[in-house]
């Protein structure tokens, strides 16, 4: 009996939850200006809400007003809308259309290693460094967007999107999508492509008459993967320089066919100084002839080669790009699990852009609301750290939103 009354009372709690959470997104969707997606009315649009399951689509618009006076009325959890364009983006997908589809990526806690075990605004933080290479490595960079070809924008909740509209790749399929995922991710890359060679006839020193390939140098002054292996080769040298040679050696040690001898062989030619002058400063150069027999070339290149491309290759979500239908959150609009805003970024505000202090939307207030706390919980929101213990207490009312959501707390008094 004493279970049915705390599955009650639970149930009373989470429905006054929803109501409060509603009424609030209900007031944000009324007073802000919403962001409009180019080519409106070929869109088309899905939503999840908070009391039912599911997800409502297919749903069109053809003006910003009646996507305005829906989010007012339904205030759904979650906003999304098509990457692609279709004829007739209200009916079912067979006869849709397909007329062609922005290019989408996505970046989020998935991708992070170890993010299971961070915190939420260190996971956010280690997310934001990723996506900045992602936009500065290789969209920017190597693709050679323009920044005025792309949206940025924070997802609300765990990672950050990029939208990229160049008309050159509105009509890509799927295949040639993926593609451009598995240059991102370094993924069929080959030792031998990294490593530049040139012929060496093996007669000259009294061999066999063939030709072999011996390696010549790094490319360090090429576009693409060659520089960004070469730069990462570099850079895995230097962390293995600042171990100390035992610690070093004990590292190179752990890569399979790797022995004592061969370690340490490899440490000295690198960090040792020899006729005035070290391996790891001709390696900065390009020189890879550092090397007097392939028993220690050979595991060089294997080992650091996979160290550059570990330390240098991006991260994005296979599936969301290579999608040509993809649904996509709406800018402007707020996250169902987190009360945060889609935000949307130009690349300079993305350096200092802090998620937990700058997607908190200005229409949630400071006034006092009382929660009741569910489990003890610690977060850092607008400047403000919140150690919360488990009961009642009172917090700001964009604190209130966030837990809420999060489903940290409930509201004590909701309306």
């Amino acid at each position: 009996m004493k279970n049915d009354e705390g599955n009650i009372e639970k149930n009373q709690e989470r429905n006054h939850a929803v109501q409060y959470i509603k009424e609030r997104f209900s007031h944000y969707y009324k007073h802000t200006d919403l962001y409009t997606p180019s080519r409106l009315g070929k869109r088309e649009w899905g939503f999840f809400f908070f009391d039912s399951g599911g997800m409502q689509r297919p749903v069109a618009f053809q003006t910003k007003k009646e996507i305005k006076d829906f989010l007012i009325k339904k205030c759904p959890a979650h906003v999304y809308y098509s990457s692609a364009y279709y004829e007739r983006p209200e009916v079912p997908m067979a006869q849709k259309k397909w007329l062609g589809a922005d290019l989408i990526f996505d970046l989020d806690a998935d991708h992070i290693k170890g993010a299971e075990n961070m915190r939420y605004e260190e996971m956010l933080n280690e997310v934001k460094k990723e996506f900045i290479k992602l936009i500065d490595e290789f969209l920017l960079r190597d693709f050679g967007f323009k920044e005025d070809e792309m949206l940025i924008v924070f997802s609300g909740g765990r990672g950050y999107h990029a939208h990229v509209k160049n008309p050159k790749i509105i009509q890509l399929g799927g295949h040639e999508r993926r593609e451009i995922v598995d240059y991102i991710c370094g993924t069929g890359l080959d030792e031998n492509t990294i490593f530049e060679e040139e012929p060496f006839d093996m007669t000259e020193f009294g061999g066999k008459p063939r030709v072999k390939r011996k390696v010549k140098e790094l490319k360090v002054n090429e576009a693409g993967w060659r520089r960004r292996v070469s730069e990462g080769i570099i850079e895995s040298i230097r962390e293995l320089e600042g171990m100390g040679k035992d610690e070093a050696v004990q590292y190179l040690m752990g890569f399979e066919g790797v022995g004592k001898i061969i370690a340490e062989e490899i440490y000295s030619v690198l960090f040792v100084e020899k006729g005035g002058s070290r391996g790891i400063n001709r390696l900065e150069h390009g020189g890879v002839d550092i090397f007097s027999k392939d028993v220690y070339l050979n595991p060089f290149k294997r080992m650091f080669y996979e160290l550059g491309v570990d330390l240098k290759k991006g991260e994005t979500d296979e599936p969301v790009t290579s999608d040509i239908k993809r649904l996509i959150r709406l800018p402007s609009s707020l996250h169902g699990k987190t009360g945060l805003k889609v935000m949307l970024l130009s690349r300079d505000q993305l350096d200092d852009f802090d998620p937990l202090r700058d997607a908190i939307p200005p229409k949630f207030s400071d006034k006092s609301v009382r929660i009741k706390v569910i489990r003890p919980f610690s977060i850092k929101l607008k400047d403000e750290t919140f150690d919360l213990k488990k009961g009642p207490t009172e917090v700001p009312e964009y604190a209130a939103i966030f837990l809420i959501c999060r489903r940290v707390a409930v509201p004590i008094i909701w309306s």
